[in-house]
Formats: C-alpha cells, structure tokens, sequence
C-alpha cells in the first residue's frame, strides 16, 4: 500500500498534488492556494521591475546626456582656443563621448530587457518556481544597486595632444584594465534599445481561460476530446493515462 502525507498547510487532508519547486505535496484546495500566491510573488517581482524601468528611463537616462559630462566642456573648450580650424574634429569627438554613454546606458538596458525575456517565458509557460522568483529579485537588486552608486556611469577623460588635425583629441573609457597612456580603438556607437512591454498576466484567448476539472485550479490547457473537460498539466497526463485503461 502506497504511504501518503497529510497536507503541510492544513495537516488534515491528504496530499495528493505535487509542486515540483518547493516538493511539498498539498490538498487540492491549498495546492490551488499555493499557486495562487507564487503568483502573486511572481506579479510583485514584475512590479518591482516595472517601477525600477520607470524610474530608470525618467530619473537616469537624462544622466547619460554625454553633455552633462564634464568631458564635454572640456571639448568645448579646447574648440574655442583651436577656432574653426578644428570644429570638424571637435564634432567628432563628441560622437565618441555619445558612444561611451549610449554603451554604458545600453548595459542596464539589455540587464532589464533579458529580465523581461525570462519573466515572460516563465509566465507564458506557467513553469516558475520559489528559485526562479528569488534569482529574479537577486537580478533587479543588482541592477538597482548599480543605478543607485552611480556603477553604471563610465569615467571618461579627455585627452589632448598637440595638433594633428584626425588625431589631436579623443575621449577615453576610463577601466580598471587601462591606463591613461594606453591607446584605445575608435567607438562605435551602439544601436538604441526599445524598452519592452511586459504585461502582469499573460492575454490567453477566453475560450480555454477555465479551471482544472480535477483540482480547479486556473489553468490554460487544451480541453481532452474524449470528455471535453479542461484540465492542469499534471491532472492531464493523470486523466491520458486513466483514459487508455479503460
């Protein structure tokens, strides 16, 4: 005779629905209650997300301006004293400025954008577990973390040399890996990143939005042909089986 446990939330009926993150096995009404709230982690993970790409994009994309960066002034100054003899070369070197800032901003954008991929595969899929909601809140408080101590923005100087009217000024990354004497090779100026779209709860047609015939809990699978009933993945594999007995 197979051995059975008592639900872990109510410690009176028997276990009969398995989850295969924490590895409990519940009721059917607290199996059903037990996902209802990993939802709700997971839509609080996706708000947090949310909140931080607003602030983001209203707060600290401005920051990324290359002209609020010191260096710039620096260029401006350095254009005045050569005269329009070297205008052209100014103009470029505010491109390479640009590009530095558009690769540091594009660091925080594709952090956020593989977030956003991961959440919405997990939410198209209905497979995310406890490891997966805390690895995700591990992601963003990094990110977040990097905005706020300002480790995202590159440190740049500007260095000048005698005039040599294609090479007399550039602007540098400054990294921990390089020097200021070290050579660095020219910038090419990334491509903008469009923020995504993520919405809290995946648009599924009406038409198999229902509950699990067995355990009731929300589920979006296809309807068996044999009884027309909907069911939740693991109840349907439970039903196929039953269903080629008889």
């Amino acid at each position: 005779m197979a051995t059975t446990s008592l639900c872990p939330d109510c410690d009176k009926q028997e276990g009969i629905v398995p989850c295969l993150g924490c590895k409990k096995i519940f009721c059917v009404k607290h199996f059903q209650t037990h996902r209802q709230n990993l939802s709700i982690e997971l839509e609080n993970v996706v708000t947090r997300r949310n909140i931080l790409q607003e602030y983001y994009y209203e707060t600290i994309v401005p920051t990324f301006n290359p002209t609020k960066f010191d260096a710039w002034n620096t260029i401006d100054e350095w254009e005045q004293e050569m005269k329009e003899q070297i205008r052209r070369t100014a103009d470029e070197t505010r491109k390479q400025l640009d590009t530095i800032a558009k690769q540091a901003q594009n660091k925080i954008e594709q952090q956020l954008n593989t977030i956003t991929e991961i959440i919405q595969q997990k939410m198209e899929h209905e497979n995310f577990i406890e490891e997966d909601i805390e690895k995700l809140t591990h992601q963003i408080d990094q990110i977040d973390d990097g905005i706020q101590n300002n480790k995202y923005h590159p440190q740049i100087e500007v260095v000048s040399q005698p005039i040599d009217w294609k090479s007399s000024i550039q602007v540098k990354l400054l990294t921990d890996n390089n020097s200021k004497d070290e050579k660095q090779e020219p910038l090419i100026a990334p491509s903008s990143i469009t923020p995504p779209v993520i919405t809290t709860k995946p648009e599924y047609p009406r038409s198999i939005q229902r509950k699990c015939f067995t355990c009731g809990t929300d589920t979006w699978q296809k309807e068996c042909k044999c009884c027309n009933q909907t069911y939740c993945g693991w109840h349907l594999k439970r039903h196929n089986i039953s269903s080629k007995k008889h």
